[in-house]
């Protein structure tokens, strides 16, 4: 449409112009115009983008105010360590840096260090008990730095709300940690003394069984000998009672005959008796 439109005009001027201006004339006119309609439409849009461009960036400056964040990423520790400036202490990064710091020390001397704070508002708290932490606190500890967490959370800034909800979160989830290890080690430690005294158990049925058979053995032995005992005198006595026997029937077929003879006369006085009574 837009080279259409650029014929057209180009006819018109021609036809205006043969009549007035003679060819050799006509032509560098012709040029001019047609480069001049040609760099129109850039020339607008240039000047159209470049005011639009002035008057974003000019609203923009005025709603959006200039925001510098400082990183403390590449702050010395001991500089670190006596920050106290406001700006400072409500950025996130400052809190991130005093824990890198923190943990690069010991135990001992994060609890040292500890002991400079003193709890009178929420940045010496917090300072406080990232030292604390480091240097590996027992429950009864850990519970007083939650306490004092919350006893002045409602001073720290908004910026650093979230930051102080993770690192409470992380404080409950150690404690909940350290109470369920003191109950494994009550349980195991109540598991070891019940198998002990089931060893202790153990140990005094076996003794007790060892010497029941011992026992029943011994007990085995004399019944064995009681026994063999007694066959032997039942032994004995039947072939003492045979032998008493013979000697009976000898003694008797020897005293049947002495008996007759004794008995003789007197059978032959109560023969003669008879008769010496008729004799008389």
């Amino acid at each position: 449409m837009y080279n259409r439109f650029i014929y057209r005009f180009m006819t018109k001027t021609e036809q205006q112009g043969v009549a007035t201006q003679p060819i050799l004339a006509r032509v560098p006119v012709l040029r001019f115009r047609t480069v001049l309609l040609l760099l129109v439409p850039y020339l607008l849009a240039g000047c159209a983008k470049t005011s639009g461009t002035d008057k974003l960036a000019t609203i923009a400056e005025s709603i959006l105010p200039e925001q510098h964040v400082t990183d403390y990423r590449f702050k010395e520790c001991d500089v670190i360590w006596d920050m106290t400036k406001p700006k400072a202490l409500e950025n996130g990064l400052y809190w991130l840096r005093f824990t890198d710091c923190t943990d690069r020390l010991s135990s001992a001397d994060a609890r040292e260090m500890a002991k400079n704070f003193s709890l009178t508002d929420w940045e010496q708290v917090f300072k406080q008990s990232i030292l604390i932490n480091r240097a590996t606190p027992a429950l009864a500890e850990r519970r007083k730095i939650v306490e004092n967490l919350n006893q002045y959370s409602a001073q720290f800034p908004v910026a650093l709300r979230s930051l102080l909800q993770l690192w409470r979160e992380q404080q409950y989830l150690k404690i909940h940690l350290a109470e369920e290890r003191i109950k494994f080690q009550r349980l195991q430690l109540d598991s070891d003394n019940k198998i002990d005294r089931l060893k202790e158990v153990r140990a005094r049925l076996e003794y007790d069984l060892r010497s029941i058979s011992r026992k029943l053995e011994n007990l085995t032995d004399i019944e064995r000998q009681l026994s063999s005992r007694k066959q032997d005198q039942n032994n004995a006595a039947t072939s003492g009672d045979i032998g008493n026997v013979s000697d009976t029937n000898s003694s008797s077929s020897k005293l049947i005959p002495e008996d007759k003879s004794a008995t003789n006369p007197e059978l032959k006085t109560e023969i003669n008796s008879p008769e010496e009574k008729g004799a008389e």
